[in-house]
């Protein structure tokens, strides 16, 4: 004989609807799998996101790094008080000598000569006149005595931004570069050439650095 307080109890805690399984686990089951194993992704995605984070700091700093590096370059090579660096026409790429000593210097020869008739030649794209330049007198380095010659060559005036002042018959102060076989050329357009003047020695209107005395007394001019 059933007991009918006993079957009620058994009803009432019945589940009609029992819960479906997949793969043999059931709902309640795949909640607190799920559940555990969504906490498990977080914690593995949190150091990826750090390290991201920290990649993303490093690649600024290099970046901002690399610039100020690059203006500090451009300022260096474009300060005309800097010895090597470019005076006047920022597109020049002439060195530029802020005192006598500087320029002077710099230079192999420093010659007074005359300058003969010269001619074109164009090498690269670069059209430049080759002359041939009279010693009179040297103040520095080994020439071809005076009376001797040599070729001068130098940027065609009115060819580039910075040519030198010359001009066939005329005498100049050259202040010369290493040679090349026989050929001289300026130390800078600029600075490079004083015409001589009633026995002077005349800089460029570009050119504010004198020569010494040592040096126009050597070529018999004054200043």
């Amino acid at each position: 004989m059933i007991n009918k307080p006993h079957v009620k109890s058994l009803v009432q805690h019945a589940n009609p609807v029992p819960d479906a399984t997949v793969h043999g686990l059931s709902a309640r089951a795949r909640a607190e799998l799920a559940d555990l194993v969504g906490s498990v992704e977080t914690q593995q995605r949190v150091p990826a996101r750090r390290s991201s984070r920290r990649g993303i700091l490093v690649a600024a700093i290099a970046c901002a790094a690399a610039a100020a590096v690059t203006t500090v370059a451009v300022f260096a090579l474009n300060d005309p008080k800097e010895p090597g660096g470019s005076g006047g026409d920022p597109m020049a790429d002439e060195p530029y000598f802020g005192t006598t000593a500087e320029l002077e210097d710099a230079s192999v020869l420093i010659v007074r000569a005359r300058l003969g008739t010269g001619h074109e030649e164009t090498t690269d794209g670069l059209t430049e006149t080759v002359a041939t330049a009279q010693v009179l007198a040297t103040a520095k380095g080994m020439s071809p005595p005076t009376g001797g010659d040599f070729e001068l060559v130098y940027t065609t005036p009115g060819s580039g931004p910075e040519t030198a002042d010359l001009a066939a018959g005329k005498e100049y102060v050259l202040l010369l570069d290493e040679p090349h076989g026989n050929r001289f050329t300026l130390v800078n357009s600029t600075q490079g050439v004083y015409r001589v003047e009633d026995g002077r020695a005349v800089p460029g209107h570009n050119n504010d650095v004198a020569l010494s005395a040592g040096v126009l007394r050597a070529l018999r001019l004054t200043s």
